[in-house]
């Protein structure tokens, strides 16, 4: 209707009129509402199960509380879910049982050890690349001194000659390998070493410290006594690892003979790494943000935790399989991309007897298993990616979920890289370590789906407080 017209002038003086009350109106309304609300949640104190009931009851008691999530902007509330999920969202929240309260700086004494890992990892992966893993040829618990003279430099180098890594590539070879070489791959062997037993005072000191102090939770004990052990036993799975490239019988059964590792102790040295590493990771962050004991979280967010979990099953077996490409050095083999010389299955694969060999032994098996398995894990996350992008997400969990496409991409591109140029020392470590870093935004993105602990204490502390009003 027009503005100028009788009719229109008569409609805006009606609403101008009308105006006043409507107000008045909203006012009272709101005053008979919030009487209300400390009832309603008295009632869900008394009895957390009647909680579904109450607000199911009927539209009008719903509403209000939907009303509230809304002005707070609730980045958990889902499009289409009703009264009834948002009821039992909360009230799994107040019923839940937190995560005990652990003195932060245990939190940040296990995530400087996690990080401590992972630069052990990475040192790991230049000794293999520069072929220093076998150039101290005995283990001593208690480490090794630096060679401090040349009397003792002849010795240590005179030693390693008698083994077959030298007998093999360098006796009688026009290629000479001379002291300065042999210094070479022997610090980054040493060092690997030394490293390890560092982290072992990195980790042991202040785990007797708050021990001590009784700043350990009895639930967190456990945990953190196994964690002592397998980091103490990661040295004789390494020497044992070793061992295999030192024993001649061992290095004949080798197809070629090339010194080298068996695959399976090295593939048992880096999943133990691995191990070792993510639980610091996910017991410093559950520390550090603590979450409920179970996961407490709306419907819409379980199945992002069943494809998450996945994603960390899928992200760790190629991982795994990757320790095999590196135990047989198959990097160096099928240097082009996207096919293997010019063929989508090369040559040789499953040709080994018995046929489980293929899967740990074979150049060609574990390098094309190996390839399927990360254009798999890039698919899955890139996939998870795009579902996700529909879903109004918590601030952290979109930062995890993005962090995890870029890490895929990056890793995907840094094997692509490390192939094409047959496995140069610095593409091979950052590879290497880019498989960790991914594992740990999958981490992360795991951590990220549950449910903080300060929203269940909040809500039973809520409950509490109306409840004795």
């Amino acid at each position: 209707v027009a503005e100028g017209s009788p009719l229109g002038a008569s409609s805006c003086a009606a609403a101008r009129r009308s105006f006043p009350m409507l107000l008045q109106a909203a006012r009272v309304a709101r005053a008979r509402a919030l009487p209300a609300l400390p009832r309603l949640l008295a009632g869900a104190s008394a009895s957390t199960s009647a909680l579904p009931r109450l607000l199911g009851a009927s539209a009008s008691s719903s509403q209000p509380l939907l009303s509230l999530a809304r002005r707070g902007r609730s980045t958990l509330s889902m499009p289409g879910v009703g009264a009834g999920s948002v009821a039992e969202a909360v009230a799994s929240a107040v019923a839940a049982p937190a995560a005990q309260t652990v003195d932060r700086a245990v939190g940040w004494w296990l995530l400087v050890s996690s990080g401590s890992v992972f630069c052990m990892v990475v040192v790991g992966g230049i000794t293999r690349l520069t072929r220093s893993g076998l150039s101290m040829t005995d283990w001593r618990p208690q480490g090794k001194r630096w060679p401090r003279n040349d009397a003792e430099w002849e010795a240590e180098f005179d030693r390693w000659k008698q083994f077959p890594e030298y007998q093999r590539l360098y006796k009688g070879s026009s290629i000479p390998f001379s002291m300065e070489d042999f210094k070479g791959i022997f610090f980054w062997e040493w060092f690997h070493r030394m490293m390890g037993r560092s982290i072992g005072v990195i980790y042991g000191v202040p785990l007797a410290y708050f021990w001590a102090r009784g700043r350990i939770p009895r639930s967190l004990a456990p945990t953190l006594g196994g964690l002592l052990l397998a980091g103490g036993s990661q040295g004789l799975v390494g020497w044992w690892m070793v061992r295999s490239g030192l024993d001649s019988k061992q290095v004949e059964a080798i197809d070629g003979g090339i010194p080298t590792v068996s695959p399976y102790r090295l593939a048992a040295h880096l999943t133990c790494a691995f191990g070792i590493f993510s639980v610091l990771l996910h017991t410093s962050l559950g520390i550090l943000q603590p979450r409920v004991a179970e996961a407490v979280a709306l419907p819409s967010l379980r199945p992002l935790q069943q494809r998450v979990r996945g994603l960390a099953l899928l992200v760790g077996v190629t991982a795994i399989s990757g320790a095999f490409v590196a135990g047989r050095q198959a990097g160096f083999a099928f240097n082009t991309f996207p096919l293997m010389e010019g063929r989508l299955v090369p040559e040789g694969y499953m040709e080994l007897r018995p046929l489980y060999r293929n899967f740990f032994e074979s150049v060609p098996s574990v390098q094309l298993h190996h390839r399927a398995l990360a254009l798999t894990t890039l698919a899955s996350v890139s996939g998870v990616w795009v579902w996700v992008q529909a879903m109004p997400l918590p601030p952290q969990l979109r930062l995890a979920t993005d962090l995890l496409l870029l890490a895929a991409w990056g890793q995907v591109g840094l094997g692509v890289a490390t192939l094409v140029n047959c496995v140069p020392v610095h593409l091979g470590s950052a590879h290497q370590a880019g498989a960790l870093s991914l594992f740990s935004v999958v981490l992360f993105t795991l951590h990220s789906c549950r449910a903080p602990a300060q929203a269940g204490k909040l809500a039973a502390r809520i409950g509490q407080r109306v409840a004795v009003a």
